[in-house]
Order: structure tokens, then C-alpha cells, then sequence
């Protein structure tokens, strides 16, 4: 499991999102409440925008237990966000381009300074699009759920994205106001499996 906990950490750099949007707190351990496959029947109808997160707030994941990053959010506006990812010892800025109809990060750097850069800012690239309500991808797959449970609380009307590539599955369940609260990455050779799970936002 080793390999694939190193695999998991490094795509965590690319899971955006977290907030303060409405839950019911529970201690309860991760289950999908009602596995609720319901597809997107009009993707343009999404605004991803709802399921911005807000500045100022931390948010902590674990995995069986133990801390795997801490993201908090230094600053948005109408186009961007910018947040701290932390990993052990290593924190990672990242700018988010966030739309109503797509998210993507477009600038990484190794700083942890929490001053905003947003001012003026222009991107120039786009590194890893997050979500894509503008276009179908091959290897991508949106729906949504009714309601997930994670150990920080339940959360309702969750858009669940899954990407498959090469050999791997990686799914990631967003919620409104809070941004992402679960990621689950398959290896699909070995059916090895991690799962990160919100637990607490400061």
C-alpha cells in the first residue's frame, strides 16, 4: 500500500475546494447515505460557482485516521483562488481558475505565504482541469448524489466527478459551499484502494 499512499498524496495536490457551507456535524465514519446516481441531464445547468469554497477557512483530511494535508484558503475573486495546500513538511500554493462551468489549476509554486497574488492576476496555462461542466471528457464521468456522509457531517446535493486514466480511478465528491469533502483513488491493476476524508474546517 505504500506505493500507492505516495500516488494518492501527489494527486491530493490537485483536489481542490473547501468552506463552511451548511452540514449536519456527525462522528459517524465515511458512507454514502443514499447512492444516488442521478446523471447530470444538463451539464450547462450546473453552476460551479455554488461549490466555491470561502476564504480564510482550513479544512483537514485524513485516511484511516491519520492527517493526510491541511488546504486553506488565502484569497478569491470573481475568477480565481488561491489556496495552501500543506503535506507533511512541503506546502504548495496553488491558483484555481473557478468558473460556473469549470475549475482548473493554472499556477503551483512551493511558498506558503498567505499573501494574496490575485490582484491584477492573469494566468497563462492551465495545469490540471479539476471539474469540466463546459465539455465532456473521455475517461470522465460527472453524477450526482443526494447525500454523502463524512466524519465532519453530512452533506446534500453532492456532485460526484470520476476520472479514469491509465491505470488508475480517482473520484472526488464536491459539495456546495464546501468544495471537495472525499477523494477516493483505485489503482485499477492491483484494486488497491485510499480514501481521503474531510474531518474538521477552521
Amino acid at each position: 500500500m505504500k506505493k500507492t499512499t505516495i500516488s494518492l498524496l501527489l494527486m491530493l495536490f490537485v483536489a481542490t475546494g473547501c468552506g463552511t457551507g451548511s452540514t449536519e456535524n456527525s462522528s459517524s465514519e465515511v458512507t454514502e447515505v443514499k447512492a444516488g446516481t442521478n446523471e447530470i441531464s444538463t451539464i450547462n445547468e450546473v453552476d460551479l460557482i455554488n461549490y466555491r469554497p470561502e476564504t480564510g477557512v482550513t479544512k483537514t483530511f485524513t485516511s484511516q485516521g491519520k492527517q493526510l494535508f491541511t488546504e486553506y484558503i488565502v484569497d478569491q475573486n470573481a475568477e480565481y483562488l488561491q489556496r495552501i495546500i500543506t503535506l507533511g513538511d512541503m506546502q504548495t500554493t496553488q491558483i484555481v481558475k473557478w468558473t460556473e462551468d469549470r475549475a482548473a489549476v493554472v499556477e503551483e509554486s512551493q511558498s506558503s505565504s498567505k499573501e494574496s497574488i490575485l490582484d491584477g492576476y492573469e494566468s497563462v496555462e492551465e495545469l490540471e482541469a479539476l471539474l469540466d461542466f463546459s465539455q465532456q471528457q473521455e475517461g470522465l464521468e460527472m453524477t450526482t448524489l443526494d447525500t454523502v456522509e463524512v466524519p465532519y457531517g453530512s452533506f446534500h446535493d453532492v456532485i460526484k466527478v470520476t476520472k479514469q486514466q491509465d491505470q488508475m480511478i480517482m473520484t472526488i465528491f464536491y459539495a456546495k459551499g464546501v468544495g471537495m469533502i472525499k477523494q477516493v483513488y483505485e489503482t485499477i491493476e492491483n484494486s488497491e484502494k485510499e480514501v481521503a476524508e474531510l474531518v474538521e474546517i477552521q
